[in-house]
């Protein structure tokens, strides 16, 4: 992810000086040029990027065994949790896709977190009658 991000950083910046020699000569179809290079190699590491993120997301519901939002195949355009690259083809999680998917995993978390802690305030309770149950027979042991 980190070297995704860096591809990233190091295209902008790259375009950036030839864009900039490019308006210091006043070359306006350099420039325009440049710049739509610039943006179809940015959203080329975006959709890498977007798929990593949702290959990552995938593998943490799948652990949870949270149910993940079906992908239509038929018409890529109209799927509200799902897109398809342009330029990598790669499928990746829509904004609506990664909200309900992370809204899905914070629900089964916090259900498990739930049952736990429903579990630690009974041992609690029985550590604590352990221990004066432990207690009892040690003031009455002395005493008799």
């Amino acid at each position: 992810m980190a070297k995704l991000n860096w591809d990233l950083v190091a295209v902008e910046r790259a375009y950036q000086k030839d864009i900039q020699a490019a308006h210091k000569i006043n070359d306006r179809e350099k420039v325009r040029d440049l710049k739509e290079s610039q943006r179809w190699e940015v959203a080329f590491v975006e959709e890498e990027i977007d798929h990593h993120l949702s290959r990552q997301m995938l593998r943490k519901a799948r652990k949870l065994r949270v149910p993940v939002p079906q992908r239509t195949t038929c018409d890529p355009e109209a799927d509200e949790f799902w897109t398809q690259g342009h330029q990598t083809g790669n499928w990746y999680l829509t904004r609506r896709g990664y909200a309900a998917l992370r809204l899905a995993i914070r629900n089964e978390l916090k259900e498990r977190h739930e049952m736990r802690s429903r579990w630690i305030v009974w041992i609690s309770a029985l550590t604590g009658l352990a221990g004066a149950c432990s207690g009892l027979l040690a003031v009455f042991g002395k005493s008799g």
